[in-house]
């Protein structure tokens, strides 16, 4: 069995520790003012709760066994079958910019990013993957982590920001978010040995900004390949605000009144490429992905001439999600016991004040 803990190791036991003293100090206020023969339920009430407590822990070790020759992982077809060691970061502009219906059939421009990411999630089927979001500050929106499935829920559901200020137009900064993803990547670089990292960045330039942009360069040898999509056209269209009724209302300025226009500024995003050293390509509805997939630049170092065999992809089976289960059925067992317990002192009540 091997673990790859979500947390530092030295967390986790911390972590483990203190709940236990604290699970030991709760038996014994129990146990004080337990009357005699009561103490087997309470002890054992007290286990089942501290063991949950305790799974939980264990679980967050990510625990799990690597597959090796033996048990051989079923290998996807394609292109992508053998994958290296990789973290895909997407960088997705979320700026009231990508609400303007410029893209395929008016649609808006975040129907484009949510379909692309999507099939560059298919692509790298064995990859990590991390989103950071932006607009006119960057977060994190999905950690660095292998769950592809659960990554795909919430690409289906990714939108723009909804409670945004009324000239968010012009404070949206499409380099927003280079010191997030910095931080990701070097975390990524130091937790994976001899890991490489994609980045791909999606957005429309924000066209419209006031914001002082600053560069996106990062690091040399930071970024092993991805690619700059950018959605929209050179037109634009106004930007929506919402719905009254049932019919939609757009932006103005707040100083003229004027509808506010967004456009798709493309030397932005060309200049974004070209610090991170990767390629640009302006996305139109229904083009396929494969068309931007990058090569991978090997590791520096590496004696591997072939990028996709220069490390060695290990497979795990993790066990996370029985830990979880078993945690959760011990917390549903103690809640039941302690509603009924709850309905029997109540009844109780009642009999005495009867």
């Amino acid at each position: 069995m091997t673990f790859d803990p979500i947390f530092a190791p030295i967390a986790l036991f911390g972590l483990g520790a203190l709940l236990i003293v604290i699970r030991m100090v709760a038996l014994y206020r129990v146990l004080v003012r337990t009357g005699t023969g009561q103490y087997r339920r309470v002890v054992l009430r007290w286990a089942g709760l501290t063991l949950a407590v305790l799974m939980l822990v264990f679980a967050a070790a990510r625990p799990g066994f690597d597959l090796n020759d033996d048990h051989p992982a079923e290998q996807p077809k394609g292109a992508s079958a053998v994958d290296p060691n990789l973290n895909v970061f997407f960088v997705v502009d979320r700026s009231v910019n990508m609400r303007v219906q410029d893209f395929g059939d008016r649609q808006s421009r975040m129907t484009g990013v949510r379909a692309d990411i999507s099939s560059l999630i298919n692509e790298y089927p064995r990859a990590r993957f991390g989103l950071v979001s932006f607009a006119s500050k960057a977060a994190v929106d999905w950690p660095l982590s292998d769950d592809a499935w659960s990554l795909q829920s919430l690409v289906h559901g990714l939108s723009p920001y909804t409670l945004v200020a009324p000239d968010a137009m012009y404070q949206a900064d499409p380099t927003a978010a280079r010191d997030e993803l910095s931080k990701q990547l070097d975390a990524a670089a130091g937790r994976f040995k001899d890991s490489r990292s994609l980045v791909f960045y999606f957005g429309s330039g924000d066209a419209g900004s006031r914001a002082s942009s600053a560069s996106f360069g990062l690091p040399d040898k930071a970024v092993s390949g991805g690619a700059v999509l950018g959605y929209g056209t050179s037109a634009g269209g106004p930007v929506p605000q919402g719905w009254v009724g049932a019919t939609k209302v757009y932006q103005n300025d707040a100083a003229t009144g004027a509808p506010l226009n967004s456009s798709l500024d493309e030397a932005t995003l060309k200049k974004i490429a070209g610090e991170l050293g990767v390629p640009y390509f302006h996305r139109e509805a229904g083009q396929a992905i494969t068309a931007v997939l990058p090569a991978v630049d090997p590791v520096a170092g590496s004696d591997d001439e072939n990028p996709l065999h220069a490390s060695k992809l290990v497979e795990r089976r993790e066990l996370y999600w029985l830990f979880t289960m078993l945690a959760a059925a011990l917390v549903l067992g103690e809640i039941v016991l302690t509603i009924r317990e709850f309905r029997r002192n109540r009844m109780s009540r009642k009999d005495v004040t009867a």
